[in-house]
């Protein structure tokens, strides 16, 4: 009675497995997902910021009103960024070229690899992985002498 148990429990075993190993693949997929939104947020945040600043810097600039307050805030602001800009200006320019190609050669591999997901199921195994892992097995294949009617005769 123990024989028979057993090989049920190994044969939903078997069937357990490529389950297990497409929800790891899943897993790990939600994983890289959930980093890159939140990079996603910390970028908007950032951007978000900037947008304020900048509005409220055209409001203090254009309103005829706030003329003490754009010559307190944005008039400094202004000459230290001129200066700024061209002290490393040079520089900046460089550093703009080279963070433009890096992220033009981050992006083309992302896509590269988001267009390779999904190319194969999860738990599919690749051409030649088959006859591996039989063979780590020492398992042969079994031939069966029935066809597809059900009928064990050969002719």
């Amino acid at each position: 009675m123990g024989i028979p148990y057993s090989r049920e429990i190994n044969a939903a075993f078997e069937q357990v497995t490529p389950l297990v190993a497409a929800a790891y693949e899943v897993l790990s997929t939600i994983k890289n997902i959930a980093i890159l939104l939140s990079a996603i947020q910390i970028l908007t945040v950032i951007l978000l910021t900037l947008i304020l600043v900048s509005l409220l810097g055209l409001l203090y600039t254009l309103n005829p009103d706030l003329e003490k307050e754009r010559k307190q805030l944005v008039t400094p602001v202004m000459q230290w960024l001129a200066g700024w800009i061209h002290e490393f200006g040079e520089t900046g320019k460089w550093f703009l070229r080279g963070l433009l190609v890096l992220v033009l050669a981050g992006s083309g591999v992302f896509l590269w690899q988001g267009s390779l997901a999904g190319s194969r199921a999860p738990g599919e195994t690749r051409e030649g992985e088959e006859h591996k892992r039989s063979d780590e097995k020492g398992d042969k294949p079994e031939q069966s002498d029935q066809d597809s009617s059900g009928n064990t005769d050969k002719n």
